[in-house]
């Protein structure tokens, strides 16, 4: 009978509770579960993003994971919240070190300490103090700089703790057909093999399936779990505005930047000039973005140009001008492709692009910075047919036949170094091949894939080093090649190929104990990294018996056609923009999916 009442009670009590308690919404997670319990103690929320939950399952249940997902959509928390599930370090590799640390800074703010970021820039005893931690078991979540993985030792050091996750952010990095190609990416593979760690994440916004497995076959990762989530922002506001030339994109281009200005006053006061809204427009050559900055000065626009040909000082001055929200800040940015990555400004209100990029993929990682706090932004095309003719000269002038190939490797080949190593700069190259950037780049992509060299990091022209201290005091490297490096910076040596010829070493091998002795606390070395470091694997006599279908150029050419055609879908799409790109991606959709907020799907739904 007791068993009966105290039955009774609990049927009562269940009642009680679901009377008191509200019914959940249909797009409201109840938070019952270990997942939803870790999300809202490491970070305040008590719901996923879309996608976001199904990445992390996958990394939990152990998945080598590829995930292609949305800027400004939450990826960084897809690897961040398993990091602080999982038993051992998550290591995460990102391009930019100002990227990792305002990742880093975010993570202690919200009281998660359990974090470490390690990178070329930091002092002896700052690098001392992060080892120690991690040493201590301090660290679940460790943001590297690839430089950093040069040395063997700190991969030993690595290698003696659980590496739970291993994550690649940025991925399309990797990709050797990508715009952004970071050599430094190029060892991950071998770092990769060195750790073997439990589960392998690799992060990317843009990645179509081509560059998705290009990206997979550079790092030989088995076929891993692919989660593309939906590329499509609904807060973006897709339209292209056709032009006969250039004179009527300035036209429009004036017309829509006074369109994008906001009164400013309030209810004491009188009206104001209207205050622009932030953008950046972007155009193909650095000429047009100083063109298109002056013409906006002229017209009272607080604009400034942005290139990759300015002065480090030049462009880190108009890059803090344009994240300056005061009236000495810049309202517009007129930019190439080299004001991208690391621009993480939220309230970007519009980007225009004054031409077409030369790939879908292109487009979006750019309009990808508008928006990203959630309210409404415009992207605009300003297309003009005319545009495809410049897409296609840059294309034939970027495309290498076998004589260039020869010729490019005869060029460094004879180019000093030491052993089969050669260090060489960009500008040397293009001097000594008489080519352009872009057709340098393609060309040593296509000499590695057919297995004639292969490109390391890039390495500093001069060393800058200071020494520790108390070395005098502190016992000799143990290692022979160390001690020998070691005598050298000391008397003075300050370029690679010098140490190469005083200690007959190999460039790749002085890298390494470069890294070392840092380690170490001996030295402390830094200099800009402008010479590519390049290993001759087979001469030029052997690519000159290969026959073109061999070396296959001809898909260079058609994957660079394609992509541009791509891009004309795009403008001259008469039904949904966004559908285009949605598929492009490589996600399913129907044929009568409409996103409803691009300029095509607004007219359609006014004239209906």
């Amino acid at each position: 009978m007791q068993n009966l009442q105290d039955l009774l009670k609990q049927v009562d009590a269940i009642l009680e509770s679901s009377v008191d308690t509200p019914e959940p919404t249909p797009d409201q997670e109840v938070p019952t579960d270990s997942l939803l319990t870790a999300l809202n103690t490491h970070f305040g929320y008590t719901s996923f993003r879309k996608g976001q939950r199904e990445i992390v399952e996958a990394i939990l249940d152990g998945k080598n994971t590829f995930a292609v997902f949305p800027t400004g959509h939450g990826k960084s928390l897809c690897y961040q919240l398993p990091a602080l599930m999982l038993n051992g370090i998550t290591v995460v590799i990102s391009p930019l070190i100002s990227l990792m640390k305002d990742q880093v800074d975010t993570l202690r703010e919200q009281g998660i300490d359990a974090v470490s970021l390690i990178n070329s820039t930091q002092t002896w005893d700052e690098y001392q103090n992060e080892l120690a931690r991690l040493k201590r078991n301090e660290v679940q979540l460790l943001y590297v700089s690839p430089e950093r993985l040069r040395s063997r030792r700190f991969l030993d050091l690595l290698n003696a703790l659980r590496i739970s996750l291993f994550v690649i952010d940025e991925a399309h990095c990797i990709s050797q057909w990508g715009r952004d190609f970071r050599p430094a990416y190029l060892s991950l593979r071998d770092t990769i093999d060195v750790l073997q760690p439990h589960v392998i994440a690799l992060f990317t916004a843009t990645a179509p399936p081509e560059i998705q497995e290009d990206i997979l076959s550079v790092l030989n990762i088995p076929t891993p779990h692919i989660l593309v989530e939906g590329i499509e922002r609904p807060n973006l506001k897709l339209s292209v505005q056709e032009n006969e030339n250039e004179d009527e994109k300035y036209l429009q281009l004036e017309k829509f930047l006074n369109e994008q200005r906001v009164p400013l006053s309030t209810p004491d006061t009188e009206p104001r000039h209207p205050r622009l809204k932030n953008g950046i427009i972007y155009a193909g050559r650095r000429r047009e973005t100083e063109e298109i900055a002056d013409f906006l000065q002229r017209r009272g626009f607080r604009a400034d140009f942005y290139h990759a040909g300015l002065e480090p000082q030049e462009r880190t001055r108009v890059q803090e001008a344009f994240f300056n929200g005061s009236e000495n800040g810049l309202d517009v940015v007129v930019a190439t492709n080299a004001f991208g990555m690391g621009i993480d400004k939220a309230d970007i209100r519009y980007i225009v692009h004054w031409t077409l990029t030369g790939t879908l993929e292109e487009y979006c990682q750019e309009i990808g910075r508008a928006g990203r706090d959630g309210a409404d932004a415009r992207c605009v095309l300003l297309f003009c047919h005319d545009d495809r003719g410049l897409h296609e000269w840059f294309i034939r002038e970027s495309t290498p036949d076998k004589q260039f190939l020869i010729k490019l490797l005869k060029v460094i080949e004879n180019f000093k170094g030491s052993e089969r190593y050669r260090t060489i700069s960009n500008e040397e190259l293009e001097w000594m091949s008489s080519s352009n950037p872009t057709k340098i780049h393609v060309g040593l992509s296509y000499l590695e894939k057919l297995g004639f060299l292969k490109r390391w990091y890039n390495v500093p022209s001069q060393l800058s080093v200071r020494f520790r201290g108390f070395w005098s005091e502190q016992a000799e490297p143990q290692g022979t090649r160390q001690r020998e490096l070691l005598s050298e910076l000391r008397s003075g040596v300050k370029t690679i190929l010098e140490l190469c010829d005083a200690t007959g070493q190999n460039p790749k091998t002085i890298m390494e104990g470069l890294a070392e002795l840092q380690s170490d606390g001996y030295i402390q070395y830094w200099g800009q990294e402008d010479l590519l470091l390049i290993e001759l694997l087979e001469d030029s006599q052997m690519l000159s018996t290969l026959t073109d279908e061999q070396i296959e150029i001809g898909d260079y050419i058609r994957r660079r056609q394609s992509q541009l055609d791509q891009v004309f879908v795009y403008a001259l799409e008469a039904t949904c923009r966004m559908r285009v790109i949605r598929d492009h991606f490589g996600e399913v959709v129907e044929e009568s999916y409409r996103c409803g907020t691009c300029d095509l799907c607004q007219t359609e739904a006014v004239s209906e």
